[in-house]
């Protein structure tokens, strides 16, 4: 059953965000308050290699309940100095703000 709803969140996921995450390097989120996802260059990351390292270990965490705490970890380190989460150092990519 779990794994189920985990690849039913995925395609869910895929659907919504997929679009501007290959284009942009946004979620629906990210897009509304200005925010991108750029490799270390500020460059657009490569649409599988995104999903595969900034995505997928947290989606693992989530799945096995007794690796919850790294989970909560993760959400945490956004407080660091360069605001880079456990998927973000994994991915090699920071979040910016778009200037318009």
């Amino acid at each position: 059953m779990t794994i189920m709803f985990t690849l039913l969140g995925v395609v869910a996921f895929m659907l919504f965000h997929g679009y501007l995450l290959k284009t942009k390097g946004q979620t629906i989120g990210k897009y509304i308050l200005g925010i991108r996802i750029v490799t270390l260059d500020g460059e657009l990351p490569e649409f599988v290699g995104l999903i595969a390292k900034r995505y997928v270990p947290v989606w693992l965490l989530q799945v096995v309940p007794a690796l919850g705490l790294l989970a909560l970890v993760n959400v945490l380190l956004i407080f660091r100095s360069d605001k880079r989460c456990i998927h973000d150092l994994i991915a090699g990519t920071k979040v910016i703000r778009i200037i318009k």
